[in-house]
C-alpha cells in the first residue's frame, strides 16, 4: 500500500476542518474519528435550498432587459462607463440557491471501545480507520449499497445510543430498538444577501425538498454495525423537488435494512468490489523530501475528492464537492461557472476520473435548456446562456448584486469548452466526437454570434462584457468592470468557433448558416492583443490600470491554460510579463492555476514558488491564508474545493503536456517533482502514459492507446529531443528511452 494514498491524523478531530471526507457520489460524510463517539457530518448531493420556480416571478422581463441594453451601451459608447454599469444591475434581480448539509450523525457508544488512536483514510479503499486496543473502527460510503457503513468493537452488554441533529426543519423523528428514522425539510429559498447585506432563509413547506434519513444497528460477533441511508424527494437536474416524502422514506428504510442483513463482511466485500469510477486508475509517487510526498498525496486526494462528490444524472461538485456543514455555506456552496465550476473538472480527463465527466455533462445538458429561455429574454438572443452562479434547478440568469461578477453570459462557452476537454482525451474515433459535440457547440455559437456587435474598426466585440469580478480605473478615476470584448471574451469566442468550425470539415458539413457565420467570425474577432506595457490586454483598450493588480482571476490568460493555444515567442513574453504582474500570493485555487500557466510557459522555478504557497498552512497566529487545513482542504479562504481538484490538472501539466499536439514529458520539472514515477496519466488523443524519472532524467516510459482515436502514431518530446510511436492497438508500448536523451 502506497503512503501517498494514507492520511494519517494521531486523534480525533475538534472541528470539521479536522475531520475527513468520505463519498459515493450521492452521500458525503465528514469523519471525526472519536472511538467513543463516532461523528459523522451528512451530505447528500441533491438536498439543496427552493427549486426551479423559487425566484423566477423576479426575473427581469424581455421589455426591460431590451431597455437596459440599449441605454447600458448608448451610455457605453459615450464614454459613460460607470453610468452604463449602474444601468445594467438591472438585468440581474434574482439568485441561485444553497446547498445544504443533513446533519451529524452521532453513535456514542460505553465501555471498552478502546483509546483514540491513530486514525487513517485510505484513498485508494475509499475507507476511513481508528485503530485502537480494542480493534478496528471502520468507515466507508458504499457505492454498491449506497449507505454509509461504520463498524467497530462493542463491549458486551455495552448498550448504544445515536444522537442526530440537524439546522434544517425536522418534520418526523422515530426511534426505537432498530435505529433512528428522521425526516428533514430544506429552506424553500436560501439567497445571501437579499434586500441589503441580512441574510434570509425562507421555510415554506411548499416546494421545498425533504430528506429521509434512516439508520439501523445490530451487534454481532463483538462488532456494532450502523448502516445509515438517506434518500431526498429530487426528481432530477432541473426538475421541481416533488416526489412523495414517503416513496423517500420508503426508499432510504428498504436500503438501510437490506445493508444491515448483509452484515460488515459482505458489506465490505461488496464496497471493495465496486469502487468509485476511476478510484484507482491513475496514481502518482513523487519521493526526495517530505513536500514531494505530501505533494503526491494531494494528487491522490484530488482525486478521490472528485470522484467522492460526483456521480451521472446527479448535480457535479459545487465550491465544496458534496461536504458542507452550513444552511448558508460561504458562497451558498454552489456553482460558481467563471472559474471554479470549470476548475473542478480540469482534472476529469488528464487524470481520468469519468464519473466527473459524465456527471458535469448531464448538469450542462440541463442548463442548455433552462438558458434557452435566459437568452432570448434578457438578450434577444438564440442558443443559450448561463452567468457566474448556478444551481441544480437550472438557474442561468445574472444575480442581483455587482455587475463585476453578475454581468458575465458566457458561461455557456466556457462549460461547452470544457466539455470539449473531456473528449479530447477520451480515445474516440474523431467523426464520433464531432457528430456527438456538433449540436452543443453550434447552440452555443448562435448565442455568441448573436451577442457579437459591429466596433468602430470592423471587429466583432461582445458587449455587455467584462473580466470575471476584476475592476479597471476609467480616465475620471471610477472603478468599473464594463468593457467590450474583454480578454477573456475573446479566447472563449476563438476556442468555441475554431472547434465548431473544425468538427464541421471533419463532417463535411460547413454549409451550415451557423459554421459559416463562425468562420466569417473568426477573421473579426482578435486574438490575445498586448499592450504597450508588454502585457496581455485584459480590457478593450490599452492603459486601463487594474483597481487591483494582484487580482486572483487570470481569465484574460485562459487561452493559455485551460485554452490550447500555440504561444508564439511575443505571446509567451507577453503571459510571463501578465504572470509576472500578477504576483505569486493568490487564494488556494488561483495558485493551483496559476501553476499550470507557469507549467505551460515551461517555467519549473515558478512552479517550485507556487507549489511551496500551495502546502503551506493556512491557519497563522496572523489569521487565514490560502494554504492547507488540518484536513488537506485547500483554503480560499474560505475552503473551497477547487483548488484540491485543480493542483491535480496542475501537477498533472508539470509532468505531460499535450495541447501542442505532441506529447511532451516533464515540460516543468521543479525540484519538488525531481523524483518520480506516474501511472496511466492521460495525453490527448487518449494515450495513457505511465513514466518514471529521477533527478528530472527520465528512466521508463510505456504508452498505451485507450480507443481507436489514438491508435497510430505520436511524436514524443522531452526537451529538444523527439522520436515517434507507433500504437497500432490497445496494448501497451514500452518505449527505449535513450532515444529520448
Amino acid at each position: 500500500m502506497s503512503s501517498s494514498t494514507l492520511i494519517r491524523r494521531s486523534c480525533p478531530a475538534t472541528r470539521w476542518l479536522e475531520a475527513l471526507p468520505l463519498g459515493n457520489g450521492r452521500i458525503g460524510a465528514m469523519v471525526w474519528g472519536d472511538p467513543e463517539r463516532a461523528r459523522f457530518s451528512l451530505n447528500e448531493s441533491t438536498l439543496w435550498s427552493g427549486s426551479p420556480t423559487t425566484t423566477q416571478h423576479w426575473n427581469t422581463s424581455a421589455e426591460d432587459a431590451t431597455g437596459i441594453r440599449e441605454r447600458a451601451r448608448a451610455q457605453f459608447l459615450a464614454g459613460q462607463v460607470a453610468e452604463a454599469q449602474a444601468t445594467l444591475e438591472g438585468l440581474g434581480s434574482s439568485w441561485s440557491q444553497a446547498y445544504q448539509p443533513v446533519g451529524e450523525l452521532v453513535v456514542a457508544t460505553t465501555g471498552d471501545v478502546g483509546d483514540g488512536g491513530e486514525r487513517t483514510l485510505d484513498l485508494a479503499r475509499a475507507e476511513h480507520t481508528v485503530r485502537t486496543e480494542a480493534g478496528e473502527h471502520l468507515t466507508f460510503v458504499s457505492v454498491a449499497d449506497d449507505v454509509l457503513v461504520h463498524a467497530a468493537p462493542v463491549a458486551p452488554g455495552a448498550p448504544t445510543a445515536l444522537e442526530f441533529t440537524s439546522p434544517l426543519a425536522e418534520e418526523r423523528r422515530q426511534v426505537d430498538e432498530h435505529g433512528l428514522t428522521v425526516v428533514l425539510r430544506a429552506p424553500s429559498d436560501g439567497v445571501p444577501t437579499r434586500h441589503g447585506d441580512r441574510a434570509e432563509l425562507a421555510w415554506d413547506p411548499a416546494g421545498a425538498s425533504r430528506a429521509a434519513v434512516v439508520v439501523r444497528t445490530r451487534v454481532e460477533h463483538g462488532r456494532l454495525l450502523v448502516v445509515c441511508a438517506i434518500a431526498t424527494t429530487w426528481q432530477g437536474l432541473g426538475r421541481q423537488p416533488d416526489r412523495p416524502v414517503a416513496e423517500a422514506l420508503t426508499d432510504a428504510t428498504a436500503q438501510a435494512e437490506a445493508a444491515l442483513v448483509r452484515g460488515e463482511r459482505e458489506l465490505r466485500q461488496r464496497h471493495e468490489g465496486a469502487p468509485l469510477p476511476g478510484a484507482d486508475a491513475v496514481g502518482l509517487e513523487l519521493t526526495g523530501s517530505a513536500k514531494s510526498e505530501l505533494l503526491s498525496t494531494m494528487f491522490a486526494y484530488g482525486r478521490h475528492l472528485l470522484a467522492a462528490s460526483s456521480r451521472a444524472g446527479l448535480p457535479p461538485a459545487n465550491l465544496q464537492g458534496i461536504w458542507n456543514q452550513q444552511v448558508l455555506a460561504p458562497w451558498n456552496s454552489n456553482y460558481t461557472v467563471n472559474i471554479n465550476l470549470e476548475m473542478n473538472h480540469w482534472a476529469a480527463g488528464v487524470a481520468h476520473v469519468p464519473g466527473a465527466a459524465e456527471a458535469l455533462e448531464g448538469y450542462v445538458a440541463m442548463l442548455r435548456q433552462a438558458g434557452r429561455e435566459t437568452a432570448r429574454r434578457l438578450y434577444g438572443a438564440r442558443g443559450w446562456t448561463v452567468h457566474h452562479n448556478s444551481d441544480p434547478w437550472g438557474y442561468t440568469d445574472p444575480v442581483a448584486g455587482d455587475p463585476k461578477w453578475a454581468t458575465w453570459p458566457m458561461g455557456g462557452l466556457w462549460l461547452e469548452r470544457e466539455l470539449d476537454s473531456f473528449a479530447s482525451f477520451s480515445g474516440e474515433d474523431p467523426a464520433v466526437l464531432a457528430e456527438h459535440r456538433l449540436p452543443a457547440l453550434r447552440e452555443a455559437a448562435t448565442f455568441a454570434l448573436d451577442l457579437l456587435h459591429e466596433g468602430p474598426d470592423g471587429t466583432l466585440v461582445t458587449f455587455p462584457s467584462t473580466s470575471p469580478e476584476n475592476e479597471w480605473i476609467t480616465t475620471d478615476g471610477a472603478p468599473v468592470a464594463l468593457t467590450e470584448s474583454s480578454g477573456m471574451d475573446r479566447w472563449l469566442l476563438r476556442e468555441v468557433f475554431e472547434s465548431l468550425v473544425a468538427k464541421a470539415e471533419l463532417l463535411g458539413v460547413t454549409d451550415d448558416d451557423v459554421v459559416r457565420r463562425a468562420a466569417a467570425a473568426l477573421t473579426r474577432i482578435p486574438g490575445p492583443r498586448i499592450g504597450a506595457d508588454g502585457r496581455i490586454l485584459e480590457w478593450h483598450r490599452d492603459g486601463a490600470d487594474e483597481v487591483e493588480p494582484t487580482h486572483r482571476h487570470v481569465s484574460h490568460l485562459g487561452f493559455e491554460y485551460p485554452g490550447a493555444q500555440h504561444l508564439a515567442p511575443e505571446l509567451s513574453e507577453a503571459v510571463t510579463a501578465s504572470m509576472e504582474a500578477r504576483g505569486d500570493e493568490a487564494t488556494g485555487w488561483s495558485l493551483a492555476w496559476k501553476t499550470s500557466l507557469w507549467a505551460r510557459l515551461h517555467r519549473p522555478d515558478k512552479v517550485q514558488d507556487l507549489l511551496q504557497l500551495f502546502l503551506r498552512t493556512a491557519e497563522t497566529e496572523a489569521g487565514e491564508r490560502s494554504g492547507l487545513y488540518p484536513n488537506l482542504f485547500s483554503a480560499h479562504p474560505p475552503f473551497q474545493i477547487d483548488g484540491n481538484i485543480g493542483i491535480v490538472a496542475a501537477i498533472a501539466e508539470c509532468l505531460i503536456q499535450s495541447h501542442g499536439g505532441e506529447i511532451e514529458l516533464l515540460p516543468a520539472p521543479a525540484p519538488i517533482l525531481a523524483t518520480g514515477s506516474v501511472r496511466a496519466l492521460r495525453a490527448r488523443p487518449g494515450v495513457e502514459v505511465d513514466m518514471a524519472w529521477s533527478d528530472g532524467a527520465l528512466t521508463a516510459l510505456s504508452l498505451r492507446a485507450v480507443g481507436p482515436g489514438a491508435l497510430g502514431t505520436h511524436r514524443i518530446r522531452l526537451g529538444e529531443r523527439a522520436m515517434t510511436v507507433d500504437l497500432p492497438d490497445t496494448q501497451t508500448v514500452e518505449v527505449d528511452v535513450a532515444a529520448l536523451r
